[in-house]
């Protein structure tokens, strides 16, 4: 998928659409880079913009060839949408796929800006999927992004994955699980968050079933 697509959805949402929001059944990706704070304390700042930009480059080359979007780039963070624009059936397990491809990646992150071994760097990763609200929020500044309880459960569960490891919810689980027979559940408890929320590690070194 070509990001100009989503900024066709950003400046022509509301025309299009007819409506500020839609609800629409999406799975939404988080994934942060992990060790990131201390090495911008360990390293000059232009090795950090480098490895920044470089984290960047592979989270959009991962979502877009899985047919998603990168809505935003947070700092050492990065949302994306898949089951829109473009509607997906498998749009869970194209995800999970981006997923694994981008934990691949990122394996050599290091290497690729010349940073030593002694020196820790990952990406954690959490994935939902669910109905929540798509389109245009606020009015003197627009900004177009999705919202509800399942960005805020993803959101939560990237924050609680180390380093290497992908958090999935069951509802993502029930639908990629037989392509992870051996996959860890992990109950976790998240800031936000009144239950403790089942969860399934997937191990990036599977082979993703496409």
């Amino acid at each position: 998928m070509h990001p100009n697509l989503c900024t066709i959805c950003e400046s022509m949402f509301t025309r299009v659409k007819k409506h500020k929001q839609i609800s629409i059944s999406t799975t939404i990706f988080f994934a942060d880079l992990r060790g990131y704070t201390n090495l911008s304390q360990q390293i000059e700042p232009e090795k950090m913009n480098e490895l920044l930009h470089c984290f960047y480059d592979q989270c959009s080359a991962a979502v877009w060839e899985r047919e998603g979007i990168i809505n935003k780039f947070i700092g050492d963070s990065v949302l994306a949408i898949f089951n829109f624009p473009l509607i997906r059936k498998e749009h869970v397990a194209n995800a999970v796929n981006a997923a694994l491809d981008l934990q691949n990646k990122c394996e050599h992150l290091k290497d690729q800006i010349g940073l030593g071994d002694e020196q820790e760097l990952g990406v954690g990763i959490g994935i939902h999927t669910g109905n929540c609200y798509l389109g245009e929020v606020g009015t003197s500044y627009k900004d177009f992004t999705a919202i509800g309880p399942v960005v805020n459960l993803a959101s939560r569960l990237q924050g609680a994955a180390s380093a290497g490891e992908i958090l999935v919810t069951e509802n993502v689980f029930s639908i990629v699980k037989d392509q992870f027979p051996y996959a860890q559940q992990k109950t976790v408890t998240l800031k936000g968050i009144r239950d403790p929320v089942k969860s399934y590690v997937l191990n990036a070194v599977e082979t993703a079933v496409e």
